[in-house]
């Protein structure tokens, strides 16, 4: 992460807080999401060797529910 702070995911786990300059790998096959939380904005880089692939969104009710 560039700037901000955000939240990270990946199928089957606990979201967790991220901030400036963190780091995260996600390898290819792993589903995850990413993005701002409710207080702050994030900016960020996304770097892939191979096709990213989107998948459905992530629901308000769990968004909602993690700067709680």
């Amino acid at each position: 992460m560039t700037d901000g702070e955000g939240w990270y995911q990946e199928w089957g786990q606990a979201a967790r807080k991220i901030k400036k300059g963190d780091v995260i790998v996600t390898h290819d096959g792993i589903k995850h999401w990413h993005g701002a939380s409710s207080k702050h904005s994030m900016t960020h880089l996304a770097l892939t060797a191979g096709k990213a692939e989107w998948l459905e969104p992530v629901s308000d009710d769990t968004y909602d529910k993690l700067d709680k």
